[in-house]
Formats: C-alpha cells, structure tokens, sequence
C-alpha cells in the first residue's frame, strides 16, 4: 500500500534532518553557510515543507541560526561558545556518567565494551591509508560512548542540555588533528569509566569523567591553532 502524503512528508523530512545534522556536525559546511530551502529540496527530491522542518529541528539543535529575513545559516562558533561548552560539559557530564554507572548495569557496560572495541580497531587504522576513514569510526565510537553514558544516565534534564554539546561539530572535527597516543588516551579513560560502570562506583565515574573532559579541553586548546574550518560544498 502506498504511503499517504503526511506519512511521505515526514520520512522526507526524517532523512533530511538526518543527513544535514551529519553534514553539519562533520563539518561538509563552513560556519556561516546558508541552507536554503529551494537547492536541498532539489537535491533530496521532496518539497519544501519537509526541508523546512528539518531546518526548524537543526536551529533547535543549536547547529544553525534562523533570523529574520536572513534565512537559516550554519551556527558560528566563538571562542566564547567552544569555552562555555566545556565548561558546561566539565561541570554536567561527570554527574551524568555517575548516574549512569549506578543506573545502567549490564546493558550499559555492553554498549560501552562495544564502542571501545570499535574506537581500538579504528585507532589501529589511523596513519594508514584509509586514516581519514578510521578518524570518521573513532569519532563515531566517541559519540557512541558519550551517548550511552548519557541515555543510561535516566535524566531527561540532562539529556536536552548535553546532547548538543556533545556532538559540538568544531570538537568533533578537531579529532583531525590529535596524534595517536592522544587518541589511545581518550581511549584508555573510556575503558576506565567502562570498569567504573561494570563495578557500579558512581564517584569513579564522576572522577574519571572529570579527568576525561579536562584531559579533553587541554588537548583542544593545544590544537586550537592548527584548525581549519571545513569549505562548504
């Protein structure tokens, strides 16, 4: 049976939405780009109407602007912005990694035991020829592993504060630039929260992350001057 039109606008703007918050926080679009309606539309093969909505989802994201009269644009980020989110990170995620550890059990640390498998094989890839590839994988098992911590954690609160913050595209793209022992670092504090999960110790996963993320921010700035934003296409 055929689809109705409200059932295919929704798909449509479904796979729109996620397809543009990928582009977005993987960089496919400079800060300041604008997103027009009438090109994607074009390009994914739908109306307008379910472009827009998606449009509307990722201003809401934080990861565009609206302004009046202006249209939608890639969202901008200060140095004030790229400090705040780490701040706030440094200050909401090691209570969420807490909760989590107490709340999560079982299927918590088989999701985490998941991601750090695959966050070691991609590692193993960097430097090779597919590098550019196995970076994409490690930041993949990043977010895998953040997002876990985060769902288990069982506060929507915290959920709606941080989940923007953890996919920050400027952060997310700076996985470019670290060095492998940075990387197997991040890596070896995931498997540590993991055993902090598995043993049920909320205050070490609230240390551990504590360390992660200021392990984190120190690691950032120290590239700060090597990044480059990505052209849009």
């Amino acid at each position: 049976m055929n689809a109705t039109p409200t059932t295919t606008t929704l798909k449509g703007s479904e796979r729109a939405y996620e397809t543009l918050r990928q582009r977005l926080v993987g960089g496919h679009y400079s800060a300041g780009t604008q997103l027009k309606e009438e090109p994607l539309a074009r390009e994914f093969g739908i109306s307008r109407t379910p472009i827009r909505a998606a449009l509307k989802r990722l201003v809401e994201d934080g990861l565009a602007t609206a302004d009046a009269g202006q249209g939608v644009h890639v969202a901008q980020w200060t140095e004030g912005d790229i400090e705040e989110t780490f701040q706030l990170r440094m200050l909401l995620e090691p209570y969420a990694a807490c909760l989590a550890a107490q709340r999560g059990g079982p299927d918590l640390v088989a999701k985490l035991n998941a991601s750090n498998d695959q966050m070691a094989r991609a590692i193993e890839m960097v430097g090779r020829e597919d590098g550019q590839l196995a970076i994409g994988r490690v930041q993949e098992a990043n977010r895998m592993f953040h997002h876990a911590l985060l769902d288990h954690a069982g506060s929507p609160r915290l959920r709606s504060m941080l989940d923007t913050m953890i996919d920050m595209p400027i952060i997310v793209r700076s996985f470019f630039l670290y060095e492998r022992a940075e990387l197997e670092q991040s890596l070896h504090h995931h498997r540590d929260l993991t055993l902090a999960a598995q043993a049920r110790d909320g205050e070490l996963a609230r240390q551990v992350m504590q360390l992660h993320l200021r392990m984190s921010y120190h690691r950032f700035m120290k590239h700060r001057g090597e990044y480059k934003p990505a052209r849009g296409s």
